[in-house]
């Protein structure tokens, strides 16, 4: 048998050629614009990202400010308390302070030639008191005697001189020998 390929029907693959190499142009003609848009987006997106970075970095920024400002607050907030706390319970302390307690102890103490002309307590930190004690004596002994006295008590430590001097006689009166005591009190304590 011989095959004659010039005999009817034969068939042209010519139109089926032409569509598929058609479609293959087209899809090279698509996959050009797809690469070109993707190629565009790319660019696109990358200054998008570099300003994604770039606020997220801002927002980190603006964060840490921010944190550091409410903790400098609170600080601020915590400080002033504790200053106004502080005020507050030395107000305290001068008001429980008892003026009655403290001169019915410096009488006990006191030797009988001293008097008393001038009390000022203050009100340190941690309840402390310290009081600044003007007294008039006869003489120079009555120092060395008052503050003997004092150091005895328990009510009173850190006890100092301050000054001490004789004042000039008013027209024949004498008023004896002037000096100054600071001393630490102790407001709590047995009577």
């Amino acid at each position: 048998m011989t095959l004659n390929f010039a005999r009817r029907p034969f068939r042209d693959y010519r139109p089926v050629y032409f569509v598929a190499g058609a479609t293959l142009l087209a899809g090279a003609i698509l996959f050009g614009i797809n690469a070109s848009l993707y190629g565009q987006f790319r660019r696109d997106v990358a200054d998008t990202r570099e300003e994604i970075s770039w606020l997220e970095k801002r927002q980190a920024r603006a964060g840490a400010a921010a944190e550091e400002a409410r903790n400098a607050l609170h600080a601020y907030e915590l400080s002033e308390l504790s200053l106004e706390s502080r005020g507050l319970l030395r107000l305290v302390e001068e008001r429980q302070f008892s003026w009655t307690t403290l001169l019915s102890r410096l009488e006990r103490v006191l030797p009988a030639e001293v008097r008393l002309s001038r009390l000022q307590p203050r009100f340190e930190e941690a309840g402390k008191i310290e009081v600044d004690i003007a007294l008039v004596g006869r003489g120079p002994e009555s120092v060395v005697h008052t503050l003997a006295a004092l150091a005895r008590s328990p009510y009173f430590t850190a006890i100092e001189l301050k000054s001490e001097s004789r004042p000039e006689a008013k027209q024949g009166t004498a008023e004896g020998y002037a000096f100054i005591v600071t001393t630490t009190y102790a407001a709590k304590g047995n009577p």
